[in-house]
């Protein structure tokens, strides 16, 4: 699944919460001390500030620093995918410290564009990825830090703005709903002027009201079958029935009418559901033995990076869903975000 893309014209932007992932394999030990649960994720605490000077400082456990974010993340995977230098453009708001400027020549040694907004008051954001030794479920604790202050004013940028012009897909999740959501608006906007393809992740269902102000501008949306339940209440669709929440969901008011909404869910192990032209269509994932799963963390980044690479490309809307499938399945092997090194 290498792809050659030299004559590659459609860009991708995508706003993100910019985070290192601080990964580590701790026994339970450690998750009781600091009351943490597994296949959980919180934002950090006064009480978790520890962690993270234990894991960058040195600890009993190996420790793995990777980009992440998972916005960030799914622009890494389709950069691999696409090969070709700048495929993806990266904004968001790093700290004026070594994590973030470390970061950054990461993600541009990986062909990334990186168009960060830099606050030197601040610190870059990190997020703490405790995998149980034994079961492989993961406890996130995240500290946005600078990954919150990102500024409108950043977005208009000659620099920056002159990147989105020349992207053709924008690719955000809903967590940037709350500090964020006048610059995805805009973003939108943009799409619908030049009809362009705007792909949301449902990632923060609970910022239901807020969801409804950017919906209209949605192409694409992704998410998992807890987040579009949560929605679906929220929205109060009034329906337990999968299928009918994806058919309403899809079927929301929308500004470009050029283009037919698409909705993807995931269903971990079950097949992925494709909202597309009026029909359901499932998408078996593909087996894995459990002594072969790594690291779930990642799981719904590496599907939404693979599905968008060949969308970027003009691909049958099976073949990208399939290669999401795949880079999922890529994902899940491995700890982290880590993308494997080209020939």
């Amino acid at each position: 699944h290498y792809y050659i893309t030299n004559n590659l014209r459609e860009m991708i932007f995508g706003l993100v919460h910019p985070l290192l992932d601080i990964t580590a394999i701790v026994d339970q030990e450690y998750l009781d001390r600091y009351g943490l649960k597994e296949n959980d994720g919180i934002l950090a605490q006064e009480k978790h500030k520890e962690i993270y000077a234990e894991l960058l400082n040195g600890c009993r456990y190996k420790v793995k620093k990777i980009p992440g974010g998972a916005t960030q993340n799914a622009l890494r995977i389709a950069q691999w995918y696409l090969k070709k230098k700048h495929a993806t453009t990266i904004v968001g708001c790093i700290g004026g410290d070594k994590v973030g400027e470390d970061m950054r020549e990461q993600l541009e040694r990986e062909g990334c564009r990186t168009e960060y907004m830099v606050d030197p008051e601040a610190t870059t954001g990190l997020c703490a990825v405790l995998i149980s030794s034994g079961s492989n479920s993961r406890s996130l604790v995240t500290r946005l830090d600078a990954a919150n202050l990102y500024k409108h004013s950043h977005l208009v940028s000659d620099s920056v703005w002159r990147c989105l012009e020349e992207s053709s897909f924008f690719y955000m999740s809903g967590f940037m709903l709350n500090f964020s959501s006048d610059t995805m608006v805009v973003i939108g906007e943009h799409a619908v002027e030049k009809n362009k393809c705007f792909m949301l992740n449902l990632s923060a269902p609970y910022l239901s009201s807020l969801f409804k102000k950017v919906l209209p501008y949605c192409d694409i949306i992704v998410g998992n079958s807890d987040e579009a339940a949560t929605l679906a209440k929220n929205f109060e669709f009034n329906t337990t029935e999968l299928h009918d929440m994806i058919r309403m969901l899809a079927d929301m008011p929308k500004v470009n009418e050029k283009r037919k909404r698409i909705v993807l869910i995931t269903q971990q192990e079950d097949p992925v559901l494709v909202y597309s032209e009026g029909k359901t269509t499932e998408y078996p994932v593909l087996p894995i033995s459990p002594e072969d799963i790594v690291d779930t963390n990642g799981a719904g980044d590496g599907f939404v990076g693979g599905f968008l690479a060949s969308y970027a490309l003009n691909k049958p809307l099976e073949d990208c869903v399939r290669n999401g499938i795949v880079a999922a399945h890529m994902i899940i092997q491995v700890c982290g975000c880590t993308l494997p090194i080209r020939d």
